[in-house]
């Protein structure tokens, strides 16, 4: 004998079986706690991707701080931005820098040369794909010899994968300004 069900049990009853019989998404509002742990959590994920990343694989050895350098163009590294935000990031580093494609010329003694990793991804809430930076080596030469060399690598989760250019060359570069594997004036 069938037991007859209440208007709300009907109600719980098709409610769970209806997305089941449709085959398709239904999109159901949250608790406001969990509303508040995403928020919370993009919010987190977000200044994370922001942060100055910190240079990874940094050898140094020891020369007196130069007022300028040159750089090799490198033409296989296809980030648009990469040299000036070299340069802007020198630059705040009381560095000056000119870019030279195949030749060096005779009045540089210090050469800065680069090599870096593209990778093409999807910004959050974009359809369209983006190149940027998934990591990067740069060396400081007197002549041909290397005086330092450092690398941004991204972060264990890629959260910085948006960062700006600079913000992602900006250790590297001051360890090359400074000297020592801290990236810091003596």
């Amino acid at each position: 004998m069938m037991r007859a069900m209440s208007k709300e049990s009907l109600a719980r009853v098709v409610c769970c079986a209806l997305p089941l019989l449709a085959g398709g998404c239904v999109v159901m509002t949250p608790s406001p706690v969990l509303s508040a742990v995403e928020l919370a959590s993009t919010a987190a994920t977000h200044a994370a991707s922001l942060a100055p990343s910190s240079p990874a694989n940094a050898v140094t050895h020891g020369y007196d701080r130069f007022p300028a350098v040159c750089i090799e163009f490198n033409r296989a590294l296809a980030i648009a931005d990469f040299v000036p935000a070299l340069q802007a990031e020198l630059v705040a580093q009381k560095v000056e820098s000119r870019v030279y494609e195949t030749v060096m010329p005779g009045e540089c003694r210090y050469s800065l040369h680069y090599s870096g990793d593209v990778r093409w991804g999807r910004r959050l809430f974009s359809d369209a794909y983006a190149p940027y930076l998934a990591g990067a080596n740069l060396e400081l030469r007197d002549g041909g010899r290397l005086l330092a060399s450092a690398s941004y690598t991204p972060s264990l989760l890629g959260q910085d994968r948006w960062a700006s250019t600079r913000s992602k060359l900006a250790p590297a570069v001051r360890v090359m300004v400074h000297g020592n594997v801290e990236g810091r004036a003596p």
